[in-house]
């Protein structure tokens, strides 16, 4: 049976052991954790602690803002946040990396967690 969603939230299974907040990608119907070059479906909103587990997840074309896991390079308020290793941001502009919003809050540390206004409500551009 098909369902659709209306909504910023929709619930998926985890695949693993995802920490709240990190940018994950659906693959093979569980959730995993999104790479620097992934297209992601959204954030988590909260961690789940084993495969199967049910997981919400903020989807991309969500409005508003959303709290994301900032990677350690340093990312300033209002500059550029793009795509990282492990489901989190970066301000540095990596291989493969994509473009998913502008911060709104500083980070300095690996794991910050910070406040993140995406770009756009599609899947991201290449560029």
């Amino acid at each position: 049976m098909t369902q659709y969603v209306e909504g910023p939230v929709k619930t998926f299974l985890s695949g693993a052991a995802i920490g709240a907040h990190l940018r994950v990608k659906l693959v093979s119907g569980v959730l995993q954790l999104a790479g620097v070059a992934d297209d992601d479906l959204g954030v988590t909103e909260q961690a789940s602690f084993a495969a199967n587990e049910p997981q919400a997840v903020r989807l991309r074309t969500a409005p508003g803002t959303l709290k994301m896991i900032a990677d350690g390079s340093t990312i300033t308020a209002g500059g550029a946040v793009r795509t990282a290793a492990s489901g989190k941001v970066a301000s540095t502009n990596a291989s493969g990396s994509r473009p998913r919003g502008i911060a709104l809050e500083a980070s300095t540390a690996d794991g910050d967690l910070i406040e993140v206004l995406q770009s756009g409500t599609g899947h991201t551009s290449t560029t």
